[in-house]
């Protein structure tokens, strides 16, 4: 098909919808049948729609990915439900006696629960909780510290997370739109892509400052924000552990799950002659399926371990579904996505970027300006990963046309949705922490406001640099 301006329409009604309803499913919905309808005016839109979303299913890179995030999900409620948090917790709130204490512990749990924001969040949360209250901390100071440690810096960590599935993946579907994913390795594009997240890596140290100095409004010592005890309470009722506490329940699956990824990383590597060497090897891999194949044998060994300790079958099942069922929101975002970025491109999206939409932006303009986008749409819709789903197919192809750097560009769009991450009051991380510290929602984000727009500054100024660099 020809490239015009309907080949955008698509995506950018997807984006005014869920800017305007707060809602990125039914968003994406419309504009996935909005697409199919241009593609096939007539009863045959829908068809067009359904077939889209099969041939999205269908696709082994795309299963790879859903089954990833779904274990990874049940993984972590097993750790929630074999005690291995509140074991950690009873040990640590022995040895820490200050505010100080508490925040450097926070800091501290990093290489333990890395793994997942949610799984940080909720797991931290838990676990100082009752510490920050004998040392006075305020909620939402503490819901700030919780957040900010989260995606910024999970966003960063190249292996054994749920980010990096979800990166590769949007990236691999940006290459395959642009047509250069024979060219790039998505793994290698993301690899390249961390040091230039300019907003993780300016928010990281000014919250870790903050332990130290109080940038904008000090918050009270009481645990109150402006006189009104917070009252709001965890919606996570499954924390009751289920065999006797232990720390090796939450240290051994993620050292099991973090080794195997490097052993199979190397294992699935394309490169099978021996003097390859390791960067290398992990660079140009088959990075979801060794992924999936690490954590499905470190979901099977937690099993095991966790029935010697009487966690019994019937129940683990049950709980590793439950804990799989809570990212399915994620996933159908995901597929949603990956289905109209199909129909954005069988419009001819591609020729238009490249013919239209590049040629009215300065090149050295366009990283600060994916940027800018991605901030927004996260903002105002509260979801990270369904605004990278959405841009990232775009901001590669622009990448591309414009003989930008493809990580650059790539970095814009996932570190704009960090930032919306940690500072929207749609976003699941900023409710998470307000409700697993009993914070006031507003307060903590009027604390946080000052600190994350900093770090957005600092980012867009450095977008700038290194579009006018480029």
């Amino acid at each position: 098909m020809d490239s015009t301006f309907q080949s955008i329409l698509p995506p950018l009604i997807t984006i005014v919808v869920a800017a305007w309803t707060k809602k990125i499913i039914p968003s994406l919905l419309i504009g996935l049948l909005i697409g199919s309808y241009m593609l096939n005016s007539s009863a045959a839109g829908f068809e067009t729609a359904v077939d889209c979303l099969v041939k999205t299913l269908a696709d082994e890179d795309n299963q790879q990915v859903l089954l990833f995030l779904f274990l990874f999900s049940g993984l972590i409620k097993l750790i929630k439900q074999s005690g291995g948090i509140e074991a950690f917790s009873s040990r640590a709130g022995k040895s820490i006696k200050s505010e100080k204490g508490v925040f450097l512990t926070l800091w501290a749990m990093i290489p333990v629960t890395f793994i997942d924001d949610d799984f940080r969040v909720i797991g931290v949360g838990s676990i100082l909780n009752s510490l920050a209250e004998k040392n006075r901390i305020a909620k939402e100071r503490l819901a700030f510290m919780l957040s900010n440690t989260a995606s910024p810096i999970i966003e960063l960590i190249p292996i054994a997370t749920t980010f990096v599935g979800f990166n590769v993946a949007v990236i691999h579907q940006g290459l395959r739109a642009a047509g250069v994913a024979g060219k790039h390795s998505a793994y290698a594009v993301w690899l390249s892509a961390i040091p230039l997240e300019f907003f993780s890596l300016a928010i990281i140290p000014i919250t870790f400052l903050s332990i130290f100095f109080h940038f904008g409004r000090k918050m009270d010592k009481t645990g109150e924000a402006n006189g009104e005890l917070a009252r709001h309470k965890m919606n996570d009722k499954s924390g009751v552990p289920l065999i006797k506490p232990r720390m090796i329940n939450l240290v051994g699956p993620i050292f099991c799950v973090i080794s195997l990824t490097f052993f199979f990383f190397w294992f699935f590597r394309v490169d099978k002659s021996d003097n390859v060497s390791f960067l290398s090897a992990i660079t140009h891999t088959a990075p979801n399926k060794a992924m999936l194949v690490a954590l499905f044998i470190s979901v099977i060994a937690s099993a095991i371990f966790y029935y010697f300790q009487k966690y019994k079958l019937k129940e683990m099942t049950a709980d590793m579904i439950s804990g799989g069922n809570e990212i399915i929101v994620t996933l159908v975002v995901l597929v949603l996505a990956w289905a109209l970025a199909s129909v954005s491109q069988d419009l001819g999206l591609n020729d238009f970027i490249q013919k239209q939409v590049g040629s009215s932006l300065p090149a050295w303009s366009i990283p600060l300006t994916l940027f800018i986008i991605s901030s927004t749409v996260t903002y105002f819709t509260g979801s990270a990963w369904g605004a990278a789903a959405l841009i990232m197919p775009f901001a590669i192809h622009l990448a591309v046309s414009e003989g930008l750097g493809i990580p650059l560009c790539a970095a814009a769009v996932i570190t704009g949705g960090t930032f919306g991450d940690v500072t929207s009051p749609l976003a699941g991380l900023t409710n998470m922490a307000a409700n697993v510290t009993h914070a006031d929602h507003a307060a903590y984000l009027k604390y946080a406001n000052p600190h994350n727009f900093l770090a957005a500054g600092i980012a867009a100024v450095l977008f700038l640099i290194a579009g006018v660099k480029t």
